[in-house]
């Protein structure tokens, strides 16, 4: 950049002469070209005027600035406004432009080689593409982690099957499906192996200064595992399916194991062509084959000659289906109605001191997300069977109960104990906070924010640079605080409501504050209502230390 003008810039209204004794011949037009009044501009940046906007516009506010920068650096005691080439102003701006010029020149670059040639980029660039690319990849590495991490659970829950875990005529049947189809075992090398790889992968890219040339080697590696774990695994699972249809219609498995495939199958073709959902097939399907092996026994002891009545016979199938039924859906994805209807019932029997701030509408569909995660389901399996045994006598006496009193019995045990929970106390941490947080973030961040993008650019154009600066220095926390003290609860407390009701459990105290937050900033029209607040109390405010003076 040429640090030369080519005619003056400023006020066109000349208010002074030549001065004989300088030397100083007739002064030229002022002209305020672009390129003249850009350069002016930076040099009063360069010489203290630090919120001088740089444009290529002579305006009032500019005018203003040189008569600043002519009475404090130069002693005018009239000063014109008007910037000369070569002339006792630009001269005095002049050493500090070309020192700021001077410094802005020197970049730092890397050297770097790509498709073989060396180029230079910024080092600010090469940081930038360095961070995108470590969390592209640390993504990738921890998706794929993650996934053979749900590959290895399940294997290890065969695998616990297998040892008689879940009982007997489970393990029989993993057995039988192991004996048919050598496929049905896991497949522990691929899947183990995928693993690894990506949490080696996970390792090297999450280091504060990854060797690219091994991450880059490693995540063609990991790829590679992975890919071939993810299609051992689908081939394991097709086996395992195919398997239990065959041993079936076959026949090539002893009775009691037949029942449990027969159950297994049962819950297939109920979803596949009745179109239930998991856990009302799984239930039918259990209860129906209890119900066939619990009468089976029955007329086996008939034929055994053994002492028994058709009564008492009758109420110990009721009994058998009734708990296999109840069983199957504790064992499956409670979801559906009955979910819908849990979660509604316990909303509304929280403590209403902690969440007197939150709608039951988003407390429920809190519940309703939260039951469906590994926590929820647990909590609903544990009332489950807490329910089972409370029921018991009754449905040894030959009366089930219906599903209001087993929905009422559940509902009951899982308030008794959902506040010692963790997600529980991170909703209840989050209501108590999220107030007092939310008006300390608009004070220091967001209010602040919307001063320094919205209206000083406005208020400096009016007022002057110096000025502006010196206020927002000494009055502006008190305006942010009172901008934000403004701003009712009700709106805070809709959006937390927004955030409580897209929350699963999952999340902490902190990290829903820090999505509140987030939404808090992203929402134009209140950055908006924001900025118009403190212009008008800074005007005020500007207004009245005027008329002080």
């Amino acid at each position: 950049m040429a640090l030369k003008l080519s005619a003056p810039v400023g006020d066109k209204n000349r208010i002074t002469k030549p001065d004989p004794k300088s030397g100083e011949g007739k002064f030229k037009p002022v002209k305020n070209a672009g390129v003249d009044v850009e350069l002016v501009r930076l040099m009063l940046k360069a010489n203290g005027f630090a919120g001088i906007p740089i444009s290529k516009t002579c305006d009032a506010g500019l005018i203003k600035d040189i008569r600043s920068f002519q009475k404090k650096s130069l002693g005018f005691k009239k000063p014109d406004g008007i910037v000369d080439p070569g002339m006792r102003t630009w001269k005095a701006g002049l050493p500090k432009l070309q020192t700021m010029i001077a410094a802005d020149q020197k970049v730092s670059v890397y050297e770097v080689k790509e498709e073989g040639k060396v180029k230079q980029v910024k080092v600010d660039e090469f940081e930038a593409g360095e961070k995108a690319l470590k969390h592209e990849i640390l993504s990738k590495a921890n998706m794929m982690l993650g996934q053979a991490e749900v590959w290895v659970d399940f294997c290890n829950d065969v695998e616990k099957t297998r040892q008689a875990e879940d009982g007997m005529m489970m393990a029989i049947t993993e057995f039988t499906m192991s004996t048919l189809n050598s496929d049905t075992d896991p497949p522990w090398t691929a899947i183990l192996n995928a693993r690894s790889e990506a949490s080696s992968l996970k390792a090297q890219v999450s280091r504060s200064k990854p060797d690219w040339k091994k991450v880059s080697k490693q995540d063609a590696k990991a790829t590679k595992v992975y890919n071939a774990g993810q299609k051992a695994f689908e081939k394991f699972i097709q086996a395992r399916i195919g398997t239990a249809g065959k041993a079936i219609f076959t026949l090539e498995i002893v009775r009691e194991t037949s029942f449990a495939i027969i159950e297994v199958y049962a819950t297939a073709r109920l979803m596949a062509t009745k179109g239930m959902d998991p856990v009302r097939a799984h239930a039918v399907a259990a209860a129906g084959t209890e119900a066939m092996k619990s009468g089976a026994g029955q007329f086996g002891e008939y034929l055994a000659g053994n002492k028994m009545t058709w009564e008492g016979a009758a109420k110990k199938i009721a009994s058998d289906t009734f708990f296999a039924g109840l069983a199957g859906a504790v064992g499956g994805k409670l979801s559906g109605a009955f979910l819908k209807g849990i979660a509604t019932k316990v909303a509304a029997q929280l403590p209403s001191k902690l969440f007197q701030t939150f709608s039951q509408k988003a407390l429920t569909k809190f519940m309703e997300k939260m039951f469906t995660t590994t926590v929820g389901q647990e909590m609903m399996k544990n009332a489950a069977k807490e329910a089972v045994m409370l029921f018991k006598p009754m449905v040894m006496l030959g009366r089930p109960p219906n599903q209001k009193e087993v929905m009422d019995a559940m509902i009951k045990i899982i308030s008794g104990g959902i506040m010692s929970s963790g997600p529980m106390k991170s909703v209840a941490g989050f209501g108590s906070s999220y107030l007092a947080k939310s008006q300390s973030f608009l004070a220091q961040k967001l209010v602040p924010n919307a001063m320094d993008a919205l209206v000083k650019k406005d208020l400096i154009a009016k007022y002057g640079a110096e000025v502006v600066e010196d206020f927002a220095k000494k009055h502006g926390p008190g305006i942010y605080a009172d901008v934000a003290g403004a701003i009712q609860d009700k709106v805070l407390v809709a959006y937390a409501n927004d955030i409580l009701g897209s929350a699963d459990g999952s999340q902490s105290a902190k990290v829903m504050q820090k999505q509140l937050e987030e939404k808090l900033r992203k929402d134009a029209k209140l950055r908006k209502d924001l900025a118009e607040m403190v212009r008008k109390k800074s005007e005020a405010k500007l207004q009245k230390l005027a008329k002080t003076k």
